[in-house]
C-alpha cells in the first residue's frame, strides 16, 4: 500500500531528504523555521501547483450517465531563481556563514559546500557553539528539475444542469512510517447551451476545483538527533478557477483554458529533539531538548493559461497539456470515458 500512495503523490523523493533538515533545529527554532522556508520552498510550490493541475481534457461534460476514469501526472518546472537563495547573515539572529557558498542550493538545487555556525546566548550569558552542513538539493535527479505530482480521479455527468462532478479520493493509509489522504472535488459547468453553440463542435464550459492534501511522515527512525514522536506534517489545500474551451475534430480534440490558482501548505516538525553544543571558551558540552520546533507556512496563487491535445480511441482518451504559470507545468495523462 505504501508504493500505491507514492506512486499517487510522486513524493516520496522530497520526503527521503526531511532526516536531513532536523539538523536546521541546531540554530534555534526562528533560524531554523527560516532556514526550512527557504530550502523547502520550490517544492511545496511546485507541489502546490501540480494539484491544481489535470482536471479535464475537454470542454465537453457527460451526458447521463457518462462517467470517466482519469490518471494524471504533472511535471512542475522549478525556475532557476528558486534553485538557490542568497545567505544574508543579517536575515538570522544565530547563524553565521563559517565556509563555502553564500549561495545555498534548495531542496531542488544541487549539491551544496556551505557550512553554518550557530552561536546562541544562554540566560545565564554563556554562549552554545555548533556547526551544521547544507544538505544537498535533489534537483539533478529529477528529469527537467520539475516537482512531479500525480492524482487519480473520477468524473460523472450530473442530469438536467450540463454539469460533470469530478471526485478525488484517497483515504488516509499507509505504513508504520507513512500515511497519506488526498480529497478533492470540482464542478464543470458547460456553457455551451447558453451560448448556443451546442450543436457544434466548439464548446465552452468553467470548472472550480478544490483539493486537499494530508500526509504524516516518521522521521524517526532516519534522524540524526535524539528524540521522540519525530514526524513531519503536511497539509495542502488547493484551489483553482477556470474558464475552458475546446473543439472536438472526432479522433483529435484541441482545449485551452484560462485561470487562476490559489494554495497554501503548512509544514510542521513535531516530536522532542535533543540538541548538542559546546559551549565557548570551556569546550564543555551542553544539551537541551525541544519540542515541535517548526512551523512554517507556504503560499502559490496567480493567473494560469493552458494548451492541450487530447486523442480520442474510444473510450480510450490520452491527453496532454502545457500550463503557463509561475511555475510552468507539464501534464499528461490517460482517461477511460463513457459519455
Amino acid at each position: 500500500m505504501k508504493k500505491l500512495i507514492l506512486l499517487l503523490i510522486l513524493f516520496a523523493p522530497f520526503l527521503g531528504k526531511s532526516q536531513d533538515i532536523e539538523q536546521f533545529l541546531l540554530a534555534g527554532t526562528e533560524d531554523a523555521s527560516k532556514l526550512t522556508e527557504k530550502y523547502v520552498n520550490p517544492v511545496s510550490k511546485g507541489f502546490m501547483y501540480g494539484l491544481n493541475n489535470g482536471w479535464y481534457s475537454t470542454a465537453r461534460t457527460h451526458k447521463k450517465l457518462g462517467f470517466d476514469i482519469t490518471l494524471v501526472a504533472n511535471l512542475a518546472k522549478v525556475p532557476s531563481k528558486d534553485e538557490a537563495f542568497q545567505f544574508i547573515e543579517s536575515d538570522y539572529s544565530n547563524i553565521t556563514l563559517v565556509n563555502g557558498s553564500s549561495k545555498i542550493q534548495t531542496l531542488m538545487g544541487g549539491e551544496n559546500n556551505t557550512t553554518l555556525q550557530a552561536r546562541i546566548k544562554t540566560d545565564m550569558g554563556e554562549v552554545k557553539l555548533t556547526d551544521f552542513v547544507m544538505p544537498d538539493g535533489i534537483g539533478d535527479d529529477l528529469p527537467m528539475n520539475a516537482v512531479p505530482t500525480a492524482t487519480l480521479q473520477v468524473g460523472i455527468g450530473i442530469p438536467g444542469i450540463n454539469s460533470d462532478l469530478k471526485v478525488r479520493y484517497l483515504p488516509k493509509v499507509g505504513s508504520s512510517d507513512l500515511e497519506v489522504g488526498m480529497f478533492g472535488i470540482g464542478l464543470q459547468k458547460s456553457l455551451s447551451k447558453m451560448l448556443k453553440i451546442d450543436k457544434t463542435p466548439v464548446d465552452i464550459s468553467a470548472l472550480i476545483a478544490y483539493t486537499r492534501l494530508t500526509s504524516e511522515y516518521d522521521i524517526q527512525e532516519d534522524s540524526g538527533l535524539n528524540g521522540s514522536g519525530q514526524k513531519m506534517e503536511f497539509k495542502t489545500n488547493a484551489y483553482t478557477f477556470q474558464a475552458i474551451a475546446s473543439v472536438n475534430l472526432k479522433l483529435i480534440e484541441f482545449y485551452g483554458a484560462v485561470g487562476y490558482n490559489t494554495a497554501k501548505m503548512d509544514v510542521d516538525i513535531k516530536g522532542s529533539y535533543d540538541l548538542e553544543y559546546t559551549l565557548e571558551g570551556t569546550g564543555a558540552t551542553v544539551k537541551e531538548t525541544v519540542v515541535d520546533p517548526v512551523s512554517v507556512d507556504f503560499d502559490a496563487s496567480g493567473v494560469r493559461a493552458t494548451l492541450g491535445t487530447r486523442l480520442n480511441l474510444g473510450f480510450f482518451k490520452i491527453f496532454g497539456d502545457y500550463t503557463i504559470q509561475e511555475y510552468n507545468t507539464i501534464t499528461g495523462g490517460i482517461a477511460f470515458s463513457f459519455r
